[in-house]
């Protein structure tokens, strides 16, 4: 048999076929992994007038009894914080530095971002299920009357912001980590105006309701807007009247055969219009402003009667009420958390800090830069009383305590929870760790104090009974070692 070498031609690719084969099926293989959505952990659901979580209702079996003995049951509730600016950024260079954190006098969203999931165990030991995030934030001062600085995930055009929702991946993969649900907002009135025009408010529905879905997220619940009845003059699609065409639109968008509940709010008293109620899977209320409990019974009751409301959860997701009005307080009756839970509803706490306390860094959930420890009185007066409502067990609590001695302290855990295991005791000044600890109490004694301004604080990393890593936090102390103590 002659071979020409159009035989040996044929004879290479006769041989090299099932090597090109066997390559572009093991190249097809990987991209197949590389593509597939991460197996997720948590996923919310409505039953009814509940809310459940991996198929079944929250706090399950809980009933809580008052100190006068009466049981108010709790399960199937959401309780929650509004702890928006998990996200924070500022793309204005002329406000950017106004953020700065106090410790080393730069502003660092990543820091924030990674502080805030350092943190969300603690408020999980706590009783906390959720927590409201916004795209577009929430006034860093509280209440604002304008606003100049550009804290959005939404482009112009209402594309995504990759910085943002990087960030929001990072946050909503530790909420799935630990069985909390993300009740996540859209757009926040002052904020909004950075969209151009109707189209693309739009277009940041779509975008963002279908991120949330093609990540495979399924602790996710979303409020479109932030109180619709407040200054979206931009924005007529974001006010109360039409608000029901994005949260329709919301609810129709699906990935493999999956969809989000949606929801919007109205400002502090108010109750939601009937086409809001008529359109959604779940009623949002807000406490601000509302200093008599009563009425914070009479909007849940409002809701209930309305002829478009049919059984679904009533969240609070935002009320200021207990910490600013002293007559309410923290107890088992007479507040706003406590008349929403007796009446079946869901409560939020809102935390900021007020004018007088603007340079207490230990103080306000939404007041940039935050502190996302439980680190104040009134912070640590919420999830006590949340600990009690919903059965759990809470956290230590951490303190540094100084000597006259300069650079002298100890850490000490206060309360019962001492027996925890724990893996690490810190002590940080300026956000540096500059010593550690396998016990408490831990006496120190540091080398070297900066020079000026310094911020100590103590940490305790410890693994709470699912095995799962928890970080609490003492206050920070300003200048503890200076003559007249750590006092602003």
């Amino acid at each position: 048999m002659k071979l020409t070498s159009q035989s040996f031609s044929h004879i290479r690719i006769t041989c090299l076929l099932p090597l090109i084969v066997l390559f572009f099926w093991m190249f097809t293989a990987c991209e197949e992994v590389h593509e597939q959505k991460p197996e997720r952990m948590t996923e919310v659901s409505i039953v009814g007038d509940q809310f459940h979580i991996n198929g079944s209702p929250t706090y399950e079996g809980q009933t809580w009894t008052t100190s006068y003995g009466n049981e108010y049951p709790v399960e199937g509730l959401l309780m929650n914080a509004r702890l928006v600016q998990g996200l924070f950024d500022d793309l204005n260079p002329e406000t950017r530095g106004q953020w700065e954190y106090p410790d080393t006098r730069l502003w660092d969203p990543d820091r924030n971002t990674q502080e805030f999931i350092d943190a969300m165990a603690s408020w999980r030991e706590h009783g906390l299920l959720a927590y409201t995030l916004n795209l577009q934030g929430g006034c860093p001062y509280g209440y604002c009357s304008e606003q100049r600085w550009d804290n959005s995930a939404f482009s112009h055009d209402g594309s995504l912001r990759e910085g943002f929702m990087n960030r929001l991946e990072r946050v909503l993969d530790r909420a799935d980590e630990l069985g909390m649900v993300v009740m996540l907002g859209y757009f926040y009135f002052g904020q909004d105006g950075n969209l151009e025009d109707e189209s693309a408010v739009v277009r940041a529905v779509e975008n963002s309701t279908g991120w949330v879905l093609e990540k495979g997220y399924t602790n996710v619940i979303i409020e479109i807007n932030n109180e619709c009845n407040v200054r979206y003059d931009d924005h007529p699609i974001l006010q109360c009247e039409r608000v029901h065409e994005l949260i329709e639109l919301a609810r129709s968008i699906e990935r493999d055969g999956r969809s989000l509940y949606v929801s919007t709010s109205l400002g502090g008293g108010r109750v939601p219009s009937a086409n809001i109620i008529a359109s959604s899977d779940f009623v949002f209320l807000h406490g601000n402003g509302v200093s008599n409990p009563e009425r914070m019974i009479e909007m849940i009751q409002e809701v209930r009667a309305m002829d478009e409301f049919t059984p679904m959860p009533i969240v609070n997701n935002e009320d200021d009420q207990p910490w600013r009005v002293e007559a309410q307080g923290w107890g088992d009756d007479g507040n706003n958390f406590v008349a929403s839970v007796k009446n079946y509803a869901s409560w939020g706490f809102f935390d900021f800090r007020l004018p007088d306390e603007n340079l207490e860094y230990n103080l306000g959930f939404q007041s940039v830069p935050v502190n996302w420890q439980i680190s104040s009185e009134r912070k640590r007066e919420f999830f006590d009383l949340l600990a009690e409502i919903t059965g759990s067990p809470g956290t230590p609590v951490l303190s540094l305590e100084r000597s006259d001695v300069i650079g002298e302290g100890v850490v000490r855990i206060k309360n019962q929870h001492s027996k925890v295991p724990i893996e690490q005791i810190e002590v940080i000044i300026n956000n540096e760790v500059i010593t550690t600890a396998q016990n408490t109490p831990f006496e120190f004694q540091l080398d070297e104090i900066p020079d000026g301004e310094h911020w100590v604080k103590a940490r305790l990393i410890y693994l709470n009974s699912n095995g799962q890593e928890v970080i609490v936090e003492s206050p920070y102390h300003r200048n503890p070692w200076w003559p007249y103590g750590g006092r602003y």
